[in-house]
């Protein structure tokens, strides 16, 4: 279904609130407020195409470079949007996921609860030898080799997360290694115990609050210096043997975990 443009009455109502304006707001900021205002009180609805430069300006009886200025504020606030070659929009409000630290779960599956539709992206398998990081969380030698699996993770086609997975190649490396590049990048959980016969039965997790680096921020669609959330985890398979080790960077506008820890008289809930 095509994005609805503003009708000219919801122009008409911007154009009141525009010109009652406080007396010492510029022209520019009367402008954002009004359009601000409007979105906020549903007179124009999320996803919907403002009406072109030319026209718009023109109902509003502001200059295009007015229009344009105030345009230039409300998308740094990220309340609209530009898509060049198509126009302006009121941008669709962010998903956010709440995923709870004290469970294993399945981020396909969370996705979808939230509803959202889960989809991968740039997914690469490779090997490599060890660093003392992944060496240390899989209890094995900094010299042995690991396969290394990398998604970028999107809930509806926005990027919430790029995930690093590592598996050791002890066994048959070379014949592990070549199932592991048959994962199709769903569930790495029901992976590992349908293919690698390697059920995971618990985890240690821990929480980091990272800056984005060049490569992360062109993977997540954001500026370099983005706070991102790094979780890294240590999954347990049978006899507290570890079987994987995954590092992954959350989009913090997109992703948020939580903790339950008991306490007295009852349960309390920490947001992270």
């Amino acid at each position: 279904m095509p994005p609805r443009s503003i009708d000219p009455s919801a122009s008409a109502t911007l154009n009141d609130r525009i010109w009652s304006g406080m007396p010492r707001e510029n022209l520019a900021t009367r402008v954002a407020n009004a359009i601000r205002e409007q979105v906020q009180q549903g007179a124009l609805q999320r996803g919907s195409q403002l009406r072109s430069e030319v026209e718009l300006s023109r109902d509003l009886g502001v200059s295009r470079q007015t229009l344009r200025e105030a345009t230039r504020m409300l998308t740094l606030e990220g309340l609209l949007t530009i898509r060049h070659g198509m126009g302006t929009f009121v941008t669709d409000p962010p998903v956010t996921l709440s995923s709870p630290l004290n469970s294993m779960h399945s981020m396909s599956a969370l996705i979808r609860a939230n509803g959202g539709e889960p989809s991968i992206r740039e997914l690469k398998v490779r090997r490599l030898t060890a660093t003392a990081e992944v060496a240390t969380a899989l209890q094995i030698s900094a010299s042995s080799p690991v396969a290394e699996i990398l998604r970028v993770r999107l809930i509806s086609g926005k990027p919430l997360a790029v995930a690093y997975d590592y598996i050791a190649l002890q066994e048959r490396p070379e014949e592990t290694l070549q199932l592991i590049q048959s994962f199709d990048g769903g569930s790495i959980y029901d992976f590992m115990r349908t293919k690698l016969q390697m059920p995971l039965l618990s985890s240690e997790a821990s929480l980091t609050a990272v800056a984005a680096g060049k490569r992360h921020a062109d993977l997540l669609k954001v500026k370099q210096g983005f706070p991102l959330l790094l979780v890294r985890e240590i999954h347990m398979t049978g006899k507290q043997s570890h079987g994987l080790y995954s590092t992954v960077f959350h989009n913090s506008t997109l992703m948020e975990f939580t903790l339950v820890r008991p306490g007295s008289p009852g349960n309390h809930v920490s947001k992270v």
